[in-house]
């Protein structure tokens, strides 16, 4: 059967993945890119399109790019680490 929403697709498979390493920085991460998406649907009433879910995507982008600023200007090595972990875990998704 033909997945018509394969970025949430992998999403999903992205999640279980983490969850089996164990790598909750991961998990909570890519939970909390779902948990954006459904939302989106919530408001939509309705199954995002691949194109709609892009653009979620691309919002959760801008987001943490904010954070990386905001921490590179307040100083926080420990947040601009786990921002840029994000940033490259998005990336990896949107290829």
């Amino acid at each position: 059967m033909y997945n018509k929403n394969m970025l949430k697709s992998l999403l999903q498979k992205e999640q279980i993945d983490a969850l089996k390493s164990h790598n909750q920085e991961k998990l909570d991460f890519i939970r909390y890119i779902l948990a954006q998406i459904k939302n989106d649907e919530i408001d939509k009433k309705g199954e995002l399109t691949e194109d709609e879910v892009k653009v979620s995507l691309s919002k959760v982008m801008k987001q943490i790019e904010d954070g990386i600023e905001a921490a590179k200007k307040g100083g926080r090595s420990d947040l601009l680490t786990k921002y840029e972990t994000q940033k490259k875990t998005l990336s990896s998704i949107l290829k």
